[in-house]
Protein backbone atom coordinates (compact mmCIF):
# COMPACT_ATOMS: atom_id res chain seq x y z
CA UNK A 1 0.00 0.00 0.00
CA UNK A 2 0.96 3.65 -0.67
CA UNK A 3 2.10 5.42 2.46
CA UNK A 4 0.47 8.85 2.03
CA UNK A 5 2.00 10.67 4.70
CA UNK A 6 5.11 10.08 2.32
CA UNK A 7 3.54 11.88 -0.62
CA UNK A 8 3.64 15.39 0.67
CA UNK A 9 4.75 16.50 -2.75
CA UNK A 10 1.47 15.04 -4.37
CA UNK A 11 -0.44 16.47 -1.69
CA UNK A 12 0.91 19.78 -2.20
CA UNK A 13 0.40 19.41 -5.83
CA UNK A 14 -3.70 18.58 -4.85
CA UNK A 15 -3.85 21.55 -2.33
CA UNK A 16 -2.01 24.43 -4.83
CA UNK A 17 -4.57 23.16 -7.64
CA UNK A 18 -7.88 24.08 -5.43
CA UNK A 19 -6.30 27.06 -4.37
CA UNK A 20 -6.27 28.47 -8.21
CA UNK A 21 -9.66 27.16 -8.77
CA UNK A 22 -10.61 28.96 -5.45
CA UNK A 23 -8.72 31.97 -6.72
CA UNK A 24 -10.88 31.68 -10.30
CA UNK A 25 -14.15 31.46 -8.69
CA UNK A 26 -13.92 34.24 -6.31
CA UNK A 27 -11.25 36.97 -8.28
CA UNK A 28 -12.41 36.22 -12.60
CA UNK A 29 -15.91 37.63 -12.90
CA UNK A 30 -15.86 36.29 -16.39
CA UNK A 31 -15.06 32.71 -14.77
CA UNK A 32 -18.63 31.17 -15.56
CA UNK A 33 -18.80 32.62 -18.99
CA UNK A 34 -15.47 31.24 -20.01
CA UNK A 35 -16.39 27.45 -19.01
CA UNK A 36 -19.76 27.87 -20.72
CA UNK A 37 -17.91 28.26 -23.77
CA UNK A 38 -15.08 25.53 -23.17
CA UNK A 39 -17.43 22.80 -22.24
CA UNK A 40 -15.26 20.05 -24.50
CA UNK A 41 -12.31 20.36 -21.95
CA UNK A 42 -14.65 18.64 -19.10
CA UNK A 43 -16.42 16.10 -21.27
CA UNK A 44 -12.72 14.89 -21.81
CA UNK A 45 -11.97 15.03 -18.24
CA UNK A 46 -14.96 13.31 -17.28
CA UNK A 47 -14.49 11.04 -20.18
CA UNK A 48 -10.69 10.03 -19.21
CA UNK A 49 -11.49 9.51 -16.15
CA UNK A 50 -14.37 7.10 -16.74
CA UNK A 51 -11.77 5.45 -19.59
CA UNK A 52 -8.76 5.13 -16.64
CA UNK A 53 -11.83 3.35 -13.75
CA UNK A 54 -12.50 0.55 -16.20
CA UNK A 55 -9.11 0.10 -16.85
CA UNK A 56 -7.62 0.45 -13.99
CA UNK A 57 -10.56 -0.98 -11.27
CA UNK A 58 -12.67 -2.92 -13.93
CA UNK A 59 -9.29 -4.53 -15.40
CA UNK A 60 -10.49 -4.01 -19.15
CA UNK A 61 -7.90 -3.84 -21.79
CA UNK A 62 -8.58 -0.97 -24.59
CA UNK A 63 -6.49 0.79 -27.33
CA UNK A 64 -5.40 3.41 -24.31
CA UNK A 65 -7.19 6.18 -22.42
CA UNK A 66 -6.77 9.33 -24.83
CA UNK A 67 -7.84 7.28 -27.91
CA UNK A 68 -11.16 6.18 -26.78
CA UNK A 69 -12.03 9.76 -24.63
CA UNK A 70 -11.74 11.59 -27.80
CA UNK A 71 -14.29 8.93 -29.64
CA UNK A 72 -16.52 9.24 -26.64
CA UNK A 73 -16.56 13.52 -26.89
CA UNK A 74 -16.93 12.67 -31.15
CA UNK A 75 -20.27 10.92 -30.02
CA UNK A 76 -21.30 13.49 -27.79
CA UNK A 77 -20.72 16.48 -30.55
CA UNK A 78 -22.99 14.11 -33.35
CA UNK A 79 -25.47 12.13 -31.63
CA UNK A 80 -25.06 8.50 -30.84
CA UNK A 81 -26.36 7.04 -34.19
CA UNK A 82 -24.14 8.91 -36.43
CA UNK A 83 -20.97 9.20 -34.18
CA UNK A 84 -21.21 5.23 -33.98
CA UNK A 85 -21.85 5.30 -38.32
CA UNK A 86 -18.46 8.08 -37.71
CA UNK A 87 -15.89 5.26 -36.43
CA UNK A 88 -17.84 2.31 -37.88
CA UNK A 89 -17.89 3.35 -41.52
CA UNK A 90 -14.24 4.14 -41.64
CA UNK A 91 -13.19 1.44 -39.12
CA UNK A 92 -14.40 -1.34 -41.40
CA UNK A 93 -12.91 0.59 -44.77
CA UNK A 94 -9.46 0.63 -43.16
CA UNK A 95 -9.90 -3.14 -42.10
CA UNK A 96 -10.93 -3.92 -45.74
CA UNK A 97 -8.24 -2.17 -46.95
CA UNK A 98 -5.92 -3.86 -44.26
CA UNK A 99 -6.67 -7.36 -45.33
CA UNK A 100 -6.63 -6.82 -49.26
CA UNK A 101 -2.99 -5.10 -48.33
CA UNK A 102 -2.13 -7.82 -46.28
CA UNK A 103 0.21 -9.93 -48.86
CA UNK A 104 2.20 -6.68 -50.23
CA UNK A 105 5.72 -5.80 -49.17
CA UNK A 106 4.64 -2.07 -48.65
CA UNK A 107 6.36 -1.56 -46.01
CA UNK A 108 5.14 0.34 -42.38
CA UNK A 109 5.25 3.69 -43.90
CA UNK A 110 4.06 3.53 -46.76
CA UNK A 111 1.20 0.96 -45.82
CA UNK A 112 -0.10 3.19 -43.17
CA UNK A 113 -0.37 6.08 -46.16
CA UNK A 114 -1.91 4.26 -48.22
CA UNK A 115 -4.77 3.27 -45.31
CA UNK A 116 -5.13 6.97 -44.74
CA UNK A 117 -5.82 7.98 -48.42
CA UNK A 118 -8.29 5.29 -48.79
CA UNK A 119 -9.76 6.27 -45.28
CA UNK A 120 -9.92 9.76 -46.45
CA UNK A 121 -12.04 9.07 -49.67
CA UNK A 122 -14.13 7.08 -47.60
CA UNK A 123 -14.81 10.00 -45.18
CA UNK A 124 -15.18 12.72 -48.39
CA UNK A 125 -17.60 10.61 -49.68
CA UNK A 126 -19.42 10.56 -46.20
CA UNK A 127 -18.98 14.53 -46.09
CA UNK A 128 -20.47 14.41 -49.19
CA UNK A 129 -23.54 12.43 -49.13
CA UNK A 130 -24.17 14.64 -45.75
CA UNK A 131 -24.19 17.56 -47.98
CA UNK A 132 -26.34 15.78 -50.95
CA UNK A 133 -28.86 14.51 -48.43
CA UNK A 134 -29.06 17.72 -46.25
CA UNK A 135 -27.65 15.31 -43.67
CA UNK A 136 -25.84 17.75 -40.92
CA UNK A 137 -24.54 15.42 -38.40
CA UNK A 138 -22.70 14.26 -41.92
CA UNK A 139 -20.95 17.18 -42.43
CA UNK A 140 -19.61 17.23 -38.40
CA UNK A 141 -16.28 14.46 -39.67
CA UNK A 142 -13.87 15.58 -37.02
CA UNK A 143 -10.30 14.92 -37.20
CA UNK A 144 -8.85 13.06 -34.78
CA UNK A 145 -11.97 10.55 -34.45
CA UNK A 146 -11.17 9.77 -38.24
CA UNK A 147 -7.59 9.22 -37.62
CA UNK A 148 -7.19 7.03 -34.40
CA UNK A 149 -10.13 5.37 -36.18
CA UNK A 150 -8.02 4.27 -39.23
CA UNK A 151 -4.84 3.46 -36.43
CA UNK A 152 -7.08 0.83 -34.12
CA UNK A 153 -8.30 -0.65 -37.19
CA UNK A 154 -4.72 -1.15 -38.20
CA UNK A 155 -3.88 -2.54 -35.26
CA UNK A 156 -6.77 -4.41 -34.89
CA UNK A 157 -5.61 -6.23 -37.93
CA UNK A 158 -2.03 -6.72 -36.90
CA UNK A 159 -3.12 -8.17 -33.34
CA UNK A 160 -5.39 -10.68 -35.54
CA UNK A 161 -2.67 -12.29 -37.16
CA UNK A 162 -0.34 -12.58 -34.54
CA UNK A 163 -2.62 -13.37 -31.87
CA UNK A 164 -6.01 -14.45 -33.29
CA UNK A 165 -9.24 -13.16 -33.44
CA UNK A 166 -10.16 -13.96 -29.94
CA UNK A 167 -7.60 -11.16 -27.96
CA UNK A 168 -7.89 -8.70 -30.55
CA UNK A 169 -11.65 -8.96 -30.68
CA UNK A 170 -11.58 -8.75 -26.81
CA UNK A 171 -10.34 -6.02 -26.51
CA UNK A 172 -11.77 -4.02 -29.75
CA UNK A 173 -15.17 -4.89 -27.79
CA UNK A 174 -13.69 -3.49 -24.60
CA UNK A 175 -12.56 -0.12 -26.33
CA UNK A 176 -16.43 0.12 -27.21
CA UNK A 177 -17.86 -0.23 -23.98
CA UNK A 178 -15.30 2.46 -22.89
CA UNK A 179 -16.38 4.82 -25.36
CA UNK A 180 -20.24 4.20 -24.74
CA UNK A 181 -19.40 4.40 -20.99
CA UNK A 182 -17.32 7.95 -21.25
CA UNK A 183 -19.69 9.38 -24.05
CA UNK A 184 -22.94 8.69 -21.54
CA UNK A 185 -21.08 10.39 -18.90
CA UNK A 186 -19.88 13.32 -20.90
CA UNK A 187 -23.12 13.52 -22.64
CA UNK A 188 -24.95 14.35 -19.18
CA UNK A 189 -25.65 17.71 -19.12
CA UNK A 190 -26.25 17.91 -15.41
CA UNK A 191 -22.70 16.43 -14.57
CA UNK A 192 -21.29 18.73 -17.41
CA UNK A 193 -22.82 21.24 -15.88
CA UNK A 194 -21.76 21.03 -12.37
CA UNK A 195 -18.23 20.13 -13.35
CA UNK A 196 -17.81 23.43 -15.41
CA UNK A 197 -19.22 25.64 -12.65
CA UNK A 198 -17.57 23.90 -9.62
CA UNK A 199 -13.58 24.09 -9.92
CA UNK A 200 -13.51 22.46 -6.96
CA UNK A 201 -14.76 19.22 -8.98
CA UNK A 202 -11.77 19.51 -10.74
CA UNK A 203 -8.92 18.99 -8.28
CA UNK A 204 -11.59 16.16 -7.11
CA UNK A 205 -11.20 14.79 -10.68
CA UNK A 206 -7.54 14.89 -10.72
CA UNK A 207 -7.29 13.36 -6.64
CA UNK A 208 -9.79 10.44 -7.64
CA UNK A 209 -7.17 9.26 -10.77
CA UNK A 210 -4.26 10.05 -8.12
CA UNK A 211 -5.81 8.04 -4.98
CA UNK A 212 -7.41 4.94 -7.33
CA UNK A 213 -4.35 4.86 -9.29
CA UNK A 214 -2.37 4.26 -6.66
CA UNK A 215 -4.31 2.86 -4.19
CA UNK A 216 -5.86 -0.19 -6.40
CA UNK A 217 -4.45 -3.23 -5.45
CA UNK A 218 -6.90 -5.57 -7.35
CA UNK A 219 -9.22 -5.30 -10.33
CA UNK A 220 -12.37 -6.54 -11.09
CA UNK A 221 -11.18 -8.48 -13.54
CA UNK A 222 -8.92 -10.23 -11.20
CA UNK A 223 -11.84 -10.96 -9.11
CA UNK A 224 -12.76 -12.58 -11.73
CA UNK A 225 -9.88 -14.68 -13.40
CA UNK A 226 -8.46 -15.75 -9.77
CA UNK A 227 -12.14 -16.53 -8.25
CA UNK A 228 -11.76 -20.22 -8.15
CA UNK A 229 -8.20 -19.91 -6.64
CA UNK A 230 -9.96 -17.18 -3.92
CA UNK A 231 -12.17 -19.75 -2.85
CA UNK A 232 -9.67 -22.61 -2.89
CA UNK A 233 -7.20 -20.65 -0.61
CA UNK A 234 -9.48 -19.31 1.68
CA UNK A 235 -8.01 -17.19 4.46
CA UNK A 236 -4.80 -17.47 2.42
CA UNK A 237 -6.63 -15.46 -0.82
CA UNK A 238 -4.45 -12.04 0.33
CA UNK A 239 -1.05 -14.61 -0.52
CA UNK A 240 -2.63 -13.65 -4.78
CA UNK A 241 -0.12 -11.93 -6.72
CA UNK A 242 -2.31 -8.93 -8.62
CA UNK A 243 -0.95 -7.17 -11.41
CA UNK A 244 -0.62 -3.72 -9.44
CA UNK A 245 1.96 -5.33 -6.55
CA UNK A 246 3.72 -7.21 -8.99
CA UNK A 247 4.72 -4.16 -11.03
CA UNK A 248 5.16 -1.85 -7.46
CA UNK A 249 6.51 -4.54 -5.17
CA UNK A 250 8.54 -6.37 -7.42
CA UNK A 251 9.23 -5.08 -11.23
CA UNK A 252 9.53 -2.00 -10.20
CA UNK A 253 11.64 -2.92 -6.79
CA UNK A 254 13.82 -5.40 -8.56
CA UNK A 255 13.95 -4.55 -12.58
CA UNK A 256 15.09 -1.13 -12.47
CA UNK A 257 13.91 0.86 -15.16
CA UNK A 258 17.33 2.10 -16.93
CA UNK A 259 18.44 -1.40 -17.12
CA UNK A 260 14.56 -2.41 -18.27
CA UNK A 261 14.78 0.27 -21.34
CA UNK A 262 17.81 -0.49 -22.07
CA UNK A 263 18.24 -4.18 -22.32
CA UNK A 264 17.06 -5.91 -25.34
CA UNK A 265 16.44 -10.03 -26.81
CA UNK A 266 19.54 -9.69 -28.57
CA UNK A 267 22.16 -8.72 -25.45
CA UNK A 268 20.14 -11.57 -23.75
CA UNK A 269 21.22 -14.02 -26.42
CA UNK A 270 24.97 -12.83 -26.31
CA UNK A 271 25.08 -12.93 -22.50
CA UNK A 272 23.45 -16.39 -22.52
CA UNK A 273 26.13 -17.86 -25.52
CA UNK A 274 29.20 -15.63 -23.28
CA UNK A 275 28.06 -17.63 -20.33
CA UNK A 276 27.95 -20.94 -22.14
CA UNK A 277 24.13 -21.05 -20.75
CA UNK A 278 22.00 -23.62 -23.29
CA UNK A 279 20.14 -21.60 -25.65
CA UNK A 280 19.04 -21.92 -29.43
CA UNK A 281 21.64 -21.18 -31.74
CA UNK A 282 21.85 -17.45 -32.60
CA UNK A 283 22.52 -17.95 -36.90
CA UNK A 284 22.22 -13.59 -37.26
CA UNK A 285 21.41 -10.60 -36.23
CA UNK A 286 19.22 -8.46 -39.03
CA UNK A 287 18.80 -4.38 -38.76
CA UNK A 288 19.80 -3.11 -42.28
CA UNK A 289 19.83 -3.58 -45.68
CA UNK A 290 23.16 -5.60 -45.70
CA UNK A 291 22.21 -7.91 -43.55
CA UNK A 292 18.44 -8.32 -45.06
CA UNK A 293 21.05 -9.30 -48.41
CA UNK A 294 23.21 -12.21 -45.90
CA UNK A 295 19.58 -13.45 -44.76
CA UNK A 296 18.55 -14.12 -48.47
CA UNK A 297 21.63 -15.92 -49.42
CA UNK A 298 21.22 -17.61 -46.09
CA UNK A 299 17.94 -19.13 -47.30
CA UNK A 300 19.88 -20.66 -50.38
CA UNK A 301 21.27 -23.41 -47.94
CA UNK A 302 18.77 -23.37 -44.92
CA UNK A 303 15.37 -24.51 -44.39
CA UNK A 304 15.22 -24.93 -40.48
CA UNK A 305 15.29 -21.75 -38.55
CA UNK A 306 13.45 -18.95 -36.90
CA UNK A 307 12.79 -15.14 -37.57
CA UNK A 308 11.69 -13.45 -34.70
CA UNK A 309 11.75 -9.37 -33.73
CA UNK A 310 14.11 -8.44 -30.99
CA UNK A 311 12.05 -6.77 -28.81
CA UNK A 312 9.26 -8.42 -29.23
CA UNK A 313 6.73 -9.99 -27.13
CA UNK A 314 3.75 -12.48 -26.96
CA UNK A 315 5.08 -14.30 -30.18
CA UNK A 316 4.37 -11.18 -32.06
CA UNK A 317 6.22 -11.01 -35.75
CA UNK A 318 7.45 -14.45 -34.82
CA UNK A 319 7.90 -16.87 -38.20
CA UNK A 320 9.12 -20.65 -37.68
CA UNK A 321 10.27 -21.90 -40.58
CA UNK A 322 10.46 -25.68 -40.80
CA UNK A 323 11.38 -27.03 -44.47
CA UNK A 324 10.48 -26.86 -47.86
CA UNK A 325 7.18 -26.88 -49.06
CA UNK A 326 7.78 -28.64 -52.47
CA UNK A 327 9.87 -28.47 -55.72
CA UNK A 328 8.90 -24.74 -56.28
CA UNK A 329 10.92 -23.85 -53.26
CA UNK A 330 8.34 -22.35 -50.96
CA UNK A 331 9.20 -22.73 -47.52
CA UNK A 332 6.86 -24.61 -44.88
CA UNK A 333 6.11 -21.94 -41.81
CA UNK A 334 3.83 -21.53 -38.83
CA UNK A 335 2.33 -18.46 -41.69
CA UNK A 336 1.38 -21.04 -44.11
CA UNK A 337 3.42 -22.05 -47.07
CA UNK A 338 5.47 -18.70 -48.00
CA UNK A 339 8.20 -17.77 -50.78
CA UNK A 340 11.73 -17.22 -50.47
CA UNK A 341 10.73 -13.28 -51.07
CA UNK A 342 7.72 -13.49 -48.61
CA UNK A 343 10.59 -14.62 -46.06
CA UNK A 344 12.98 -12.14 -46.54
CA UNK A 345 9.57 -9.31 -46.33
CA UNK A 346 8.86 -10.88 -42.96
CA UNK A 347 12.57 -10.27 -41.92
CA UNK A 348 12.44 -6.74 -43.73
CA UNK A 349 9.03 -5.82 -42.04
CA UNK A 350 10.73 -6.57 -38.70
CA UNK A 351 13.38 -4.09 -39.25
CA UNK A 352 11.43 -1.28 -40.46
CA UNK A 353 9.05 -1.09 -37.91
CA UNK A 354 6.52 -3.74 -38.62
CA UNK A 355 5.91 -5.17 -35.19
CA UNK A 356 6.74 -1.94 -33.30
CA UNK A 357 6.26 1.50 -33.06
CA UNK A 358 5.49 2.93 -36.89
CA UNK A 359 8.73 4.16 -38.81
CA UNK A 360 10.90 2.97 -36.45
CA UNK A 361 13.51 0.45 -36.78
CA UNK A 362 14.17 -2.65 -35.06
CA UNK A 363 16.19 -6.11 -35.28
CA UNK A 364 15.53 -8.89 -36.49
CA UNK A 365 17.34 -12.73 -34.63
CA UNK A 366 17.39 -15.59 -36.46
CA UNK A 367 18.51 -18.52 -34.36
CA UNK A 368 17.67 -22.02 -34.57
CA UNK A 369 14.43 -24.12 -34.50
CA UNK A 370 13.61 -26.31 -31.18
CA UNK A 371 13.23 -30.35 -31.86
CA UNK A 372 10.99 -30.71 -28.76
CA UNK A 373 11.93 -33.76 -27.04
CA UNK A 374 9.36 -36.09 -26.45
CA UNK A 375 8.44 -36.13 -22.79
CA UNK A 376 6.81 -32.80 -23.81
CA UNK A 377 6.09 -33.18 -27.66
CA UNK A 378 4.06 -36.29 -27.58
CA UNK A 379 1.28 -35.03 -25.58
CA UNK A 380 0.66 -32.61 -28.04
CA UNK A 381 -0.42 -32.23 -31.45
CA UNK A 382 1.69 -28.93 -32.75
CA UNK A 383 4.09 -26.52 -31.99
CA UNK A 384 7.20 -26.25 -29.03
CA UNK A 385 5.76 -26.84 -25.69
CA UNK A 386 7.68 -25.19 -22.90
CA UNK A 387 8.18 -24.21 -19.34
CA UNK A 388 7.95 -20.91 -17.60
CA UNK A 389 9.65 -20.43 -14.25
CA UNK A 390 9.08 -17.51 -11.91
CA UNK A 391 12.51 -16.52 -10.41
CA UNK A 392 13.45 -14.18 -7.70
CA UNK A 393 16.83 -13.19 -7.15
CA UNK A 394 18.36 -16.71 -8.56
CA UNK A 395 15.57 -18.41 -6.27
CA UNK A 396 12.92 -20.46 -8.25
CA UNK A 397 9.54 -19.90 -7.05
CA UNK A 398 6.69 -21.05 -9.58
CA UNK A 399 6.89 -23.28 -12.43
CA UNK A 400 4.05 -24.60 -15.00
CA UNK A 401 4.77 -26.28 -18.76
CA UNK A 402 2.88 -24.60 -21.47
CA UNK A 403 1.13 -26.98 -23.96
CA UNK A 404 1.00 -25.64 -27.32
CA UNK A 405 -3.47 -26.64 -28.62
CA UNK A 406 -5.22 -26.33 -32.02
CA UNK A 407 -6.84 -23.54 -30.17
CA UNK A 408 -3.36 -21.78 -29.53
CA UNK A 409 -2.15 -22.22 -33.06
CA UNK A 410 0.33 -24.32 -31.76
CA UNK A 411 1.99 -21.43 -29.68
CA UNK A 412 2.82 -21.61 -26.14
CA UNK A 413 0.71 -18.71 -24.77
CA UNK A 414 -1.75 -19.42 -22.24
CA UNK A 415 -3.65 -16.04 -23.46
CA UNK A 416 -4.33 -18.02 -26.75
CA UNK A 417 -5.32 -21.29 -25.27
CA UNK A 418 -2.10 -23.34 -24.77
CA UNK A 419 -2.87 -25.26 -21.60
CA UNK A 420 -0.95 -24.26 -17.95
CA UNK A 421 0.55 -27.60 -16.41
CA UNK A 422 1.45 -26.72 -12.79
CA UNK A 423 4.88 -28.38 -12.12
CA UNK A 424 6.31 -28.84 -8.62
CA UNK A 425 9.45 -26.87 -7.59
CA UNK A 426 10.02 -29.41 -5.08
CA UNK A 427 10.14 -32.31 -7.56
CA UNK A 428 9.62 -31.51 -11.28
CA UNK A 429 5.94 -33.35 -11.24
CA UNK A 430 3.34 -32.26 -13.08
CA UNK A 431 -0.43 -33.00 -12.37
CA UNK A 432 -3.19 -31.58 -14.12
CA UNK A 433 -3.83 -28.65 -16.48
CA UNK A 434 -5.42 -25.29 -16.83
CA UNK A 435 -6.70 -23.90 -19.86
CA UNK A 436 -7.57 -20.09 -19.33
CA UNK A 437 -9.65 -19.19 -22.48
CA UNK A 438 -12.03 -22.16 -21.27
CA UNK A 439 -11.53 -21.57 -17.15
CA UNK A 440 -11.40 -25.35 -16.97
CA UNK A 441 -9.39 -27.71 -15.52
CA UNK A 442 -8.34 -30.54 -17.76
CA UNK A 443 -6.91 -33.98 -16.80
CA UNK A 444 -5.33 -34.52 -20.79
CA UNK A 445 -4.49 -32.53 -23.47
CA UNK A 446 -8.00 -31.25 -24.91
CA UNK A 447 -6.41 -31.95 -28.87
CA UNK A 448 -4.40 -35.56 -27.98
CA UNK A 449 -5.92 -36.73 -24.74
CA UNK A 450 -2.47 -37.15 -23.55
CA UNK A 451 -2.42 -37.34 -20.02
CA UNK A 452 -1.17 -34.05 -18.20
CA UNK A 453 0.81 -36.35 -15.38
CA UNK A 454 4.32 -36.08 -16.04
CA UNK A 455 7.78 -35.75 -13.99
CA UNK A 456 10.55 -33.24 -16.20
CA UNK A 457 13.72 -35.43 -15.46
CA UNK A 458 17.03 -33.73 -14.46
CA UNK A 459 14.75 -31.60 -12.44
CA UNK A 460 17.27 -29.79 -9.99
CA UNK A 461 19.54 -29.04 -13.45
CA UNK A 462 16.78 -27.67 -15.01
CA UNK A 463 15.75 -25.24 -12.12
CA UNK A 464 19.65 -24.43 -12.27
CA UNK A 465 19.57 -23.45 -15.86
CA UNK A 466 16.65 -20.98 -14.95
CA UNK A 467 18.35 -19.35 -12.07
CA UNK A 468 22.04 -19.09 -13.81
CA UNK A 469 19.82 -17.33 -16.93
CA UNK A 470 17.88 -14.73 -14.29
CA UNK A 471 21.28 -13.66 -12.37
CA UNK A 472 23.32 -13.45 -15.69
CA UNK A 473 20.18 -11.34 -16.87
CA UNK A 474 20.78 -8.32 -14.01
CA UNK A 475 17.12 -8.57 -13.53
CA UNK A 476 15.90 -9.70 -9.96
CA UNK A 477 12.50 -10.61 -10.65
CA UNK A 478 12.08 -12.94 -13.97
CA UNK A 479 10.09 -15.57 -16.03
CA UNK A 480 12.09 -17.79 -17.35
CA UNK A 481 11.15 -19.70 -20.64
CA UNK A 482 12.90 -23.26 -21.64
CA UNK A 483 12.43 -25.32 -23.70
CA UNK A 484 13.21 -29.14 -24.02
CA UNK A 485 15.22 -29.98 -27.50
CA UNK A 486 15.53 -33.70 -28.58
CA UNK A 487 19.48 -32.84 -28.91
CA UNK A 488 20.65 -30.86 -26.45
CA UNK A 489 18.06 -31.07 -23.83
CA UNK A 490 16.49 -28.15 -21.97
CA UNK A 491 17.43 -24.38 -23.22
CA UNK A 492 16.82 -21.15 -22.13
CA UNK A 493 14.42 -19.74 -24.77
CA UNK A 494 14.07 -16.14 -23.20
CA UNK A 495 14.13 -14.17 -20.03
CA UNK A 496 10.93 -12.42 -19.54
CA UNK A 497 11.07 -8.83 -17.50
CA UNK A 498 7.08 -8.77 -16.75
CA UNK A 499 5.90 -12.43 -16.77
CA UNK A 500 2.26 -12.59 -16.53
CA UNK A 501 0.27 -14.01 -13.24
CA UNK A 502 -1.90 -16.99 -15.13
CA UNK A 503 0.73 -19.42 -13.54
CA UNK A 504 -1.25 -18.90 -9.95
CA UNK A 505 -3.92 -20.48 -11.38
CA UNK A 506 -2.22 -23.70 -12.91
CA UNK A 507 -0.75 -23.83 -9.20
CA UNK A 508 -3.57 -22.84 -7.18
CA UNK A 509 -1.44 -21.17 -5.01
CA UNK A 510 -0.89 -17.59 -4.44
CA UNK A 511 2.70 -16.68 -5.90
CA UNK A 512 2.98 -13.41 -3.52
CA UNK A 513 2.97 -16.04 -0.11
CA UNK A 514 5.59 -17.38 -1.85
CA UNK A 515 7.63 -14.22 -3.24
CA UNK A 516 7.47 -12.64 0.41
CA UNK A 517 8.72 -16.09 2.08
CA UNK A 518 11.51 -15.71 -0.63
CA UNK A 519 12.21 -12.11 -0.17
CA UNK A 520 12.27 -12.34 3.29
CA UNK A 521 15.55 -14.43 3.07
CA UNK A 522 16.79 -13.33 0.14
CA UNK A 523 20.03 -11.93 2.49
CA UNK A 524 21.07 -15.46 2.89
CA UNK A 525 21.59 -16.06 -0.39
CA UNK A 526 22.74 -12.81 -2.05
CA UNK A 527 26.18 -14.25 -1.74
CA UNK A 528 25.73 -17.94 -3.23
CA UNK A 529 25.81 -20.01 -6.12
CA UNK A 530 22.08 -20.49 -8.52
CA UNK A 531 23.16 -24.43 -7.40
CA UNK A 532 22.99 -23.28 -3.58
CA UNK A 533 19.52 -21.24 -4.44
CA UNK A 534 18.02 -24.04 -6.38
CA UNK A 535 18.51 -26.35 -3.25
CA UNK A 536 17.13 -23.99 -1.04
CA UNK A 537 14.00 -23.36 -2.87
CA UNK A 538 13.19 -27.14 -3.58
CA UNK A 539 13.51 -28.01 0.14
CA UNK A 540 11.00 -24.78 0.96
CA UNK A 541 8.79 -26.13 -1.45
CA UNK A 542 8.54 -28.79 0.27
CA UNK A 543 7.90 -27.52 3.18
CA UNK A 544 5.03 -25.84 1.91
CA UNK A 545 6.61 -22.18 1.57
CA UNK A 546 6.34 -21.87 5.15
CA UNK A 547 8.66 -21.21 8.54
CA UNK A 548 9.97 -24.23 10.19
CA UNK A 549 12.37 -25.05 12.66
CA UNK A 550 15.10 -26.07 10.11
CA UNK A 551 15.02 -23.34 6.96
CA UNK A 552 17.31 -24.55 4.64
CA UNK A 553 17.93 -28.27 3.69
CA UNK A 554 20.76 -30.77 5.05
CA UNK A 555 24.15 -29.90 3.61
CA UNK A 556 25.39 -32.17 0.97
CA UNK A 557 28.04 -34.26 1.94
CA UNK A 558 31.51 -33.56 0.48
CA UNK A 559 33.04 -35.76 -2.52
CA UNK A 560 35.74 -37.55 -1.03
CA UNK A 561 39.18 -36.70 -2.82
CA UNK A 562 40.94 -39.57 -4.72
CA UNK A 563 44.18 -40.07 -4.35
CA UNK A 564 46.65 -41.65 -6.30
Amino acid sequence: MVNWRDQTSVLALLLGLLLATLYLRTNVPSFLTVTASITFVFQLMLAGTVIAILRNEAGMSTFGVFGPAILAFAWVEVGPLWGFLMIAYPFVVTVTARTTLTGLDLGTPHRVAALLVITGIAVFTMQAVGQVRGIPSLNAVLLFPIILTTWYAERFVESVVETGWAPASRRLTFTLVGVVAAALVAGADPIVSFVSQNPESWVGLAAINIFLGAGTNIRLGEYLRFRRLTRSLGDDASGILTMRTRNRDFISRYNPAPLMSGFTKVKMKRLLHGLDIPTPETFMLLDDESGLERFDSFLEEHDRFVVKPADGSGGRGVLVVRGRAGSDGAFTTNRGELTREEVVSHARNICVGGNGDYGARNSAIVEAVVDPDGLLASRVESGVPDLRVIVLQGIPIMAMSRLPTVESKGTANIHTGAVAVAVDIASGTASGGYQQTRNAFVDTHPDTGASLEFRIPNWESVLQTASRASIASGFGYTGVDIVFDADRGPMVLEVNRRPGLGIQNANMDGLLRRLRFAESRADDVQFVTAHERVRRAMWWAEQGWEATESENPPAQPRKQEVRQ
